[in-house]
């Protein structure tokens, strides 16, 4: 069934949600931050909500690789190749769209979950579905506010570049980068601004505040530290600080020597 587009994140993950409680042992999960479904720990959806900034509402399916090379050869507006799984198969529908097929998903839906459900699992039948899981948010003005501090502060300094990606961004000086600005990252709650730092003195600072400083995921152990900019109050003269330190740390000789 065809018809108008759905028109915001949560209406597609309620009609996904709808889909996957009609089968027995279809359980949401949030898998770094974005809400997927498991039979027993083994995963058939993913729900993604402009993923790295795709620009795209959508849903990542279990499938056989033939069916996913003919989708996307036969209607590559509508499904896709999506990054880590579709190597094996999986593949991508957007659900932003009004020719979303909404019976045809619930199908694709059901293949995957055939394909991983135990056999007791599905003679069980289905049960009284859990509450689905909270998913993480913060507040979206204070983030706004921090991005727009952070980039003045960044863009004072000889030579940097600013990279959005979604709500997330990157500063740069000679392609190195000094700062991240990570916003919800995999559902982590949290506003924060990455600066360069050694692991040893990261890692006390994390330990001695963890309510000021953490270590960002995948970056913190390469020498990086998280610095939370979303509470009531922020001591901007400290973090601006060091953001500077960060960039003196990478940028090219001639640019220091021009401050």
């Amino acid at each position: 069934m065809k018809g108008k587009a759905v028109s915001s994140p949560d209406a597609a993950l309620d009609r996904v949600r709808a889909v996957c409680a009609g089968f027995p042992g279809a359980e949401e999960k949030l898998s770094h931050g974005p809400p997927s479904f498991h039979v027993r720990g083994k995963l058939f959806a993913m729900f993604t909500d402009d993923h790295h900034a795709d620009g795209k509402i959508a849903l990542w399916c279990k499938a056989e690789l033939g069916d996913q090379r003919a989708r996307v050869a036969e209607a590559p507006d509508r499904f896709f190749v999506p990054p880590y799984v579709g190597v094996r198969g999986w593949v991508g529908v957007r659900l932003d769209r009004p020719d979303t097929d909404w019976i045809d998903l619930a199908i694709l839906l059901e293949h995957g979950w055939e394909a991983i459900v135990p056999r007791s699992v599905a003679k069980a039948g289905v049960q009284a579905p859990r509450p689905p899981p909270v998913r993480p948010t913060t507040d979206a003005v204070r983030a706004r506010t921090a991005l727009a501090r952070l980039t003045s502060v960044c863009l004072a300094m000889p030579g940097a570049a600013v990279e959005r990606e979604g709500r997330h961004a990157s500063f740069t000086v000679g392609k190195k980068a000094f700062a991240y600005f990570l916003d919800n990252h995999h559902g982590d709650s949290t506003i924060g601004v990455c600066v360069r730092l050694p692991v040893a003195k990261a890692e006390a600072l994390a330990h001695k505040e963890p309510k000021r400083f953490y270590l960002p995921a995948y970056i913190g152990r390469r020498g990086w530290l998280g610095v939370r900019v979303d509470a009531a109050r922020v001591d901007w003269r400290d973090v601006a600080e060091r953001v500077r330190e960060s960039y003196r740390s990478v940028a090219p000789r001639k640019l220091l020597r021009s401050q």
